[in-house]
């Protein structure tokens, strides 16, 4: 239960620094928003499902272990952590400095 708890508070951690980001910057854009509500909702379905194959395997008793649901809620994780700094850098000029060469350096990894 804890992992659910946890890829959600950084899911809407990510939300909330999303939302204050777009009223500091360009103002609440409805179609940016959808699609962003989108893709929360496909992650936290993504986490579910990685959890129903990995307790789903358990009970029907299939003889393999599946450990799906750490290593998609890491990611997931992470992944809403890295937008969560982009986020916050763009609000402050100093945070901007410190994550530039992080931010940097994911952007020429994609």
């Amino acid at each position: 239960m804890a992992v659910y708890i946890t890829v959600l508070a950084f899911i809407g951690f990510d939300i909330v620094t999303g939302l204050i980001k777009a009223l500091a910057k360009d103002g609440i854009n409805s179609t940016v928003l959808r699609k962003g509500m989108y893709h929360k909702l496909s992650e936290i379905l993504t986490v579910f499902g990685a959890g129903l194959l990995q307790h789903g395997a358990e009970y029907i008793k299939l003889g393999v272990d599946i450990p799906a649901l750490i290593g998609v809620a890491s990611y997931i994780c992470i992944m809403e952590l890295v937008s969560i700094i982009e986020n916050l850098a763009v609000l402050n000029p100093s945070l901007y400095k410190l994550f530039k060469p992080f931010l940097n350096q994911l952007k020429t990894e994609d």
